[in-house]
């Protein structure tokens, strides 16, 4: 119970941090804000740095601002990804596009940019501009790739990983090394920290492309098969394509490639996840995952942070 009023407590203060970041220019700034911040979410990526400037005795209270800049780059990836998508729904509720238009969205989300990097700036740490810097250029990286191989059934999960992680990892990555860097570490600790964040990251997305084949909506709160049903070749895909025959493989892209799937072809794609061992192959790859993050983890003095680290990361396989 405990540990629970701490969640609440820490995300609290970056939503307020938040309200106190975007300003509002003009009245439909001031309804997109609001939206934005109570839409809420899971605040994942503050949280981790959070917990990682604890694990480190950061000082500096840097730390929330830092944090709610990432928060800030997330919503804005968002907003843009629902217009791309033309996605009607987040989260249970409209999206900024489907109330205000997609071209208010787009520009809504470069606001929420520009509003975190200006906060950003006045902490003058050339080295956290350096770093959020890149993550805004791999995410338009990835999203142009994403765009170019997201129904091409060519894809390999090569170009899956180059495209995961500038959409997922990157950003995962520089909220771990932001608190290393805030801990005055060396440029081999942050590394080292940089990379657990982009592995989590990368354990985050592919999670979440599970949900969509193999938990029901009531439970992941994403409708069940949206990706399949929207043509995507997403990891579970993937996985499964590297376990069929020819022949196989050629059916599967023929599904893929027609305007839209219906209900027998969400029993033949589930029937061929389930006859290629698709969920045992991929639980144990995300547990094997999960499993060398822990390692990691371990190396910090226990605390009530760690265990909650490992709880959150426990969610994820």
């Amino acid at each position: 119970m405990k540990s629970k009023f701490k969640i609440q407590t820490i995300l609290s203060q970056f939503d307020k941090n938040l309200d106190n970041i975007i300003s509002e220019d003009i009245p439909i700034l001031k309804k997109i804000k609001k939206q934005v911040i109570s839409s809420g979410g899971k605040r994942i990526r503050p949280f981790a740095h959070y917990l990682f400037c604890q694990f480190l005795n950061v000082k500096d209270v840097s730390w929330l601002d830092v944090g709610s800049v990432a928060e800030l780059i997330h919503a804005a990836s968002l907003l843009h990804d629902d217009v791309v998508d033309n996605a009607p729904i987040r989260r249970g509720k409209p999206t900024i596009g489907a109330s205000f238009g997609n071209k208010t969205a787009i520009l809504a989300g470069d606001y929420l940019l520009a509003c975190g990097i200006s906060r950003l700036n006045t902490l003058g740490n050339p080295e956290l501009m350096e770093i959020f810097s890149q993550v805004l250029r791999d995410l338009s990286v990835s999203e142009l790739l994403q765009m170019e191989w997201e129904k091409n059934p060519n894809i390999t999960l090569k170009i899956y990983d180059q495209i995961i992680y500038g959409k997922t990892a990157s950003l995962f990555g520089v909220c771990t090394e932001a608190a290393a860097i805030l801990a005055n570490q060396s440029k081999e600790k942050r590394k080292e920290f940089r990379q657990f964040g982009v592995r989590l990251g990368k354990l985050f997305q592919k999670k979440d492309d599970c949900l969509d084949y193999f938990v029901d909506s009531k439970a992941s709160g994403k409708e069940f098969l949206k990706d399949f049903k929207n043509g995507l070749f997403t990891y579970p895909v993937l996985v499964l394509r590297s376990k069929l025959s020819l022949l196989e493989k050629r059916k599967l892209n023929q599904m893929f490639r027609k305007e839209t799937r219906n209900a027998n072809d969400e029993t033949i794609i589930l029937d061929l996840m389930n006859a290629k061992h698709v969920p045992s192959i991929l639980h144990k790859e995300l547990e094997k995952e999960k499993n060398e993050l822990l390692v990691f983890l371990n190396q910090f003095p226990k605390s009530e942070e760690r265990e909650l680290f490992i709880e959150q990361l426990g969610r994820l396989t």
